[in-house]
């Protein structure tokens, strides 16, 4: 059982406390709307509370219907979602940056503004093995290396 699992992999790394609060980053994708899920299915065993944060970055053409659907997905879990719409394209051209990196930072900035206020405590993001170079990153900023043992 995922849940299971996950909850095996939280103790172990002391990932989430008890009072803790978290932020989950859900973009829509399936990486995204699983970690919700799961972690809206745990968080009553484990004591945490937590709340959604999306950016819609305006880059693709479906990604007004992203936005509905994790907005309507945490209407029927009970969860607080907080979203926010930005032209990345344009800021990435204005500032002379590439698209992935201006995307990555109006997240993570949205992340903190949005954790600031509700108090959380923790911030989760789901990566997947095409993410690693997002992790690194994360990881260099946290001033912190790739394993968590």
């Amino acid at each position: 059982m995922l849940e299971k699992r996950v909850i095996e992999t939280i103790n172990k790394y002391n990932l989430v406390e008890s009072g803790d609060c978290v932020l989950i980053g859900v973009s829509g994708g399936p990486d995204s709307i699983c970690l919700l899920h799961v972690l809206n299915s745990i968080k009553k065993e484990l004591n945490f509370k937590i709340y959604v944060a999306h950016v819609n970055h305006m880059i693709r053409d479906v990604a007004a219907e992203e936005t509905k659907y994790v907005e309507n997905f945490c209407a029927e879990l009970g969860v607080e979602c907080f979203t926010k719409r930005v032209d990345v394209l344009q800021i990435a051209k204005e500032q002379k940056r590439g698209t992935e990196e201006t995307g990555r930072n109006i997240r993570y900035e949205f992340f903190n503004e949005i954790a600031e206020k509700v108090k959380a405590n923790k911030i989760a993001t789901a990566h997947n093995n095409n993410d690693s170079v997002e992790t690194i990153i994360m990881n260099i900023l946290r001033g912190s290396g790739i394993s968590r043992s």
